[in-house]
């Protein structure tokens, strides 16, 4: 598992997030702050941009559907410590998605809350953060992407990420197909 310790995802929707893994539906589960609710404030407008055009260049590269890059996600402990992940700042949540969707591995992504932050961000809190983590996160999606035309693999036949899960009416969360 993992989460930003900011408050700003919230441990009580672990279980959402572990359930397509312990169902064995998924490999990697992402936490989609982008899919459904997200306090006002909680993302500033340049981070909410940056999510959505990476997103965006992951499905147009990769195939691979898939609304934001939180870093709030769950992973099976084999295929972790299988993918060989490498990167050790703003890269890390890419690589896993990328290196697991290449190796095969079942992506789910399910909807989470996100509230603002306590304190104030080093990446989306100021412009060398925000540039710095950009120029990182593009370069890792488009450096994946020529290896893997070099070495002439195939896009990963998974295709999209499945949606699981959703809130009902009172804005709880509940884990359902």
């Amino acid at each position: 598992m993992f989460l930003d310790g900011d408050y700003s995802d919230w441990p009580s929707e672990l279980p959402i997030l572990l359930a397509p893994i312990i169902e064995g539906r998924a490999h990697i589960a992402l936490g989609s702050r982008l899919r459904e609710r997200r306090s006002d404030g909680a993302m500033p407008w340049h981070q909410v941009f940056g999510n959505r055009f990476a997103a965006g260049l992951i499905r147009l590269l990769y195939g691979l559907e898939i609304s934001d890059l939180g870093t709030f996600r769950a992973c099976r402990a084999d295929v972790l410590c299988g993918l060989g992940l490498e990167e050790t700042s703003y890269g890390w949540a890419v690589e896993l998605i990328l290196k697991g969707a290449l190796a095969g591995f079942r992506v789910v992504e399910v909807p989470v809350s996100y509230y603002p932050r306590t304190g104030k961000s080093k990446i989306s809190g100021t412009l060398q953060g925000t540039v710095g983590a950009a120029w990182f996160i593009f370069g890792l999606i488009l450096r994946y992407h020529f290896r893997r035309r070099r070495a002439g693999t195939p896009r990963p036949a998974q295709g999209r990420v499945e949606l699981y899960g959703a809130f009902n009416r009172d804005g709880g969360a509940f884990v359902g197909p």
